[in-house]
This record gives structure tokens, sequence and C-alpha cells, in this order.
């Protein structure tokens, strides 16, 4: 593996296709404006009485990178917009003068053991298609970053960080097995890892990982993992509990609203139907609908599950700009383990809402609506933080329930 780490080839192929875009990424959310740009714009004529109109200074304290924000017009719109969609400030001044929000967007940056890192944003309509579209999303050269041959004595010479990213990205990758299988596997390896950590047995990570990668490269975990029977019942009142609760939060965007929508209606639920007819519903939605469209395209939520994890700086729990929080492996798989859960069931809803006629649109904008209303919010993402920390998903029983289909 070499010293400096990757940013995988599909980030940096991204390209924005401006006004052809169906969504808006100026819509709906408070822009940050970073100190420099600010400043910036304040120092030139042209700019300086729209700043003091429409930009305010952060109250909340004021990072250089959250300096200031944009307050959006009534429509919840950037107010430097042209008729046309297209950025004022962009098309007189260059995209030199974009704020740092604005001018990464959609691409996440952020820091891995001291070293840059980019992945994508889904709530972009385009990033979502390059990414989920892909039949395989991290090319041959991407691979060679992440070998896996003779991994207990490559990851003896990396940081645990490097060690279990590097298994992550493998395994997810490892189509001899259900994609909930493999996320439950790593799930199993993040518990593990924990344990020995809180033991104070760090030295033995290297090797538990490697015994992990050997077992599932002989299959030796098959069986027992075949074996784990999948509880749509519970599963299903978890999925409507959150739901429900991100509903709760704040309104969301009528995207997002509409593909809770044909959830509900592809399942056939409605507040009076009974809890085991409704778990019926849901395990059949799976089985007719969705699994005939996931074995067709089988990189889908593979391909959302890697960019996740090169989006969040897995194995670090958050997502802090520039800042690098303790390795915490147990809570950031059950993070991405809760955003899979609620997003597969999303697809489910929708593949039986639209039977026959399910496509890779629906599949994509299903995933876009999610990104934007739950990716970025940043009270219901705290709700998940809690859930991960509790202890009912911590075991291998809670895990299986969250996970098996």
């Amino acid at each position: 593996m070499p010293d400096e780490l990757h940013q995988p080839r599909y980030a940096e192929s991204f390209r924005c296709i401006g006004p052809e875009c169906e969504d808006s990424c100026c819509q709906g959310w408070a822009v940050c404006v970073d100190k420099a740009t600010y400043k910036k714009y304040r120092a030139t004529p042209s700019l300086r009485r729209l700043a003091s109109r429409y930009i305010e200074l952060n109250s909340r304290g004021r990072d250089n990178f959250k300096y200031a924000r944009i307050k959006l017009d009534p429509n919840r719109t950037c107010p430097f917009l042209d008729p046309d969609q297209l950025c004022h400030i962009q098309k007189q001044h260059g995209a030199d003068f974009l704020s740092k929000t604005c001018s990464r967007y959609p691409r996440a940056l952020a820091q891995f053991n001291g070293r840059p890192l980019q992945a994508l944003f889904l709530s972009c309509p385009e990033a979502a298609r390059l990414v989920l579209l892909s039949p395989r999303l991290l090319s041959a050269d991407d691979d060679r970053d992440f070998p896996l041959e003779n991994s207990q004595t490559l990851a003896g010479l990396q940081p645990l960080s490097l060690q279990l990213r590097s298994f992550a990205v493998q395994l997810l990758q490892d189509r001899a097995y259900p994609l909930w299988q493999r996320l439950f596997v790593l799930g199993i390896v993040c518990r593990r890892i924990h344990e020995l950590t809180a033991s104070q047995q760090m030295n033995r990570v290297p090797q538990l990982i490697g015994q992990y990668a050997e077992m599932m490269a002989q299959g030796l975990l098959r069986p027992h993992l075949d074996g784990i029977p999948p509880r749509p019942g519970l599963q299903f009142d978890l999925v409507l509990g959150l739901i429900r609760r991100r509903l709760q939060i704040e309104q969301p965007e009528a995207g997002f609203a509409a593909s809770v929508a044909d959830f509900l209606v592809g399942i056939q639920h409605s507040p009076d139907t009974p809890p085991q007819e409704s778990a019926n519903h849901y395990h059949n939605a799976y089985t007719g609908y969705y699994q005939p469209f996931s074995q067709t395209h089988p990189g889908f939520l593979e391909n959302y599950l890697i960019n996740y994890l090169f989006r969040t700086r897995f194995p670090f729990a958050d997502t802090v700009d520039c800042v690098e929080p303790a390795i915490d492996p147990l809570r950031s798989h059950l993070l991405m383990a809760l955003h899979y859960r609620v997003l597969h069931s999303l697809l489910i809803g929708a593949a039986a809402r639209y039977g026959n006629d399910f496509s890779s649109t629906h599949a994509v904008q299903t995933v876009q609506r999610f990104a934007r209303s739950v990716e970025h919010n940043v009270g219901f993402l705290d709700e998940l933080k809690t859930l991960a920390a509790a202890p009912d998903f911590r075991n291998t029983d809670g895990l299986a329930l969250l996970l098996a289909n």
C-alpha cells in the first residue's frame, strides 16, 4: 500500500452538468462562506453591496470554514442565482470567487491519517448516477491501493485505520456473498476490534483482519451467514420509526416526502394495517420486486457503501472537516449500517410501488433524495449517532436484525 492515500478515480472524474441538472444544489440549504471568500466579497466593489444584503456572519462562532452564511430568499433559493439558474458570482468573476462550499460540492473532502481524501455527495443527481450506475466503482488502479494478499504482513506495517479500510473495501466488493452478509461480517470485525481496543490488545488486530479475510475467501463463514433468518417485522418497525423521526425533526423536501410515500404505497402500509400484514408485504416486496433489480445491478448499493466509506472517513465515526477524531470502528460501522437499512428499505418500497416499470432511474432518484434529506440533516444524523452508541445493535443479534434480508 503506498504511503499517500489515494483519491478514487471516480471522484476525480465528476463533472457538473450545470443547467441540465434536474435538481439545484443552490436551493434549500444554508450555504457556508469561508472567511477568505467573505473578505474577498467585501473588498470587491461589484459584490460589496450584495454581500452586505445577502450574507450574514455566523453567530455560533466563526471558524474559518463557516465564517458566514448566505441568506436564502423566500423560496429557499440562493439569491446569487441568475434567472437561468446559474451562479451570478461565477459568471461575473470566475470560479475562483466561489466559497469553498460552492466550489467543492458535490466533492466531499476530508483528512484521513493527515492526508486528503475525496469522495462524492450523492445528493447531487449527476454524482449519484456516476457512483451508483458504475458496474465496478473502483478501477484496477484503485484496487492496487488496497492490496489484501498477505494481509497479515501488510496490515502490520500500517495504522489500524488503513488496515481496516483496506479490508472493508475488499470485503464489500466480494460478490460471492450477498451484500448484507458482507456488511454483517464487517460489523463483526469492527466489534471484535472494539473489544480488543478496550482490552488494550491492539497487537492482535492485524491477525484478526487476516483471519477473517482468509475465512471469507475459503467460504468458511458461509454456513453461519446463510443460517441467519430475516426478521422483516422488527426490521420494518425500526425503519418506519426512523423515517417518522426524520419527518418530525424538520419538514423534508418534496422529493424525499414522495419517496416515503412510494415506500408506504409499495408495501401497502397504512396506520390501520396489522403489524404482521405489513411485515409480510415488506418481505414480499423485497423478494418479488427489489431482488430482481439487485441481481441485474449488483454494484448499485455496493457502490453506495464504498463511496460512504470514503466520504465519512471510515473507521472514524465523525466527519469534522480537517479534524481527526479518535478511531471508533464499531460506531462508524453502525452509522453506515443504519444509513444502509433505511435506504435499502426505501428502495424496496419503490421497487414494489413501480413494479415492472421500476428502473435504475427510480433507484438513483430514491438515493439522491435520501442523501439530500438525510445525509445533510445535522439533527437527524445526531440521532443516528446516539442510536449507534446504544447497546441494541452492538451484538450479533442486533446486527442481524438490522441487516439480514
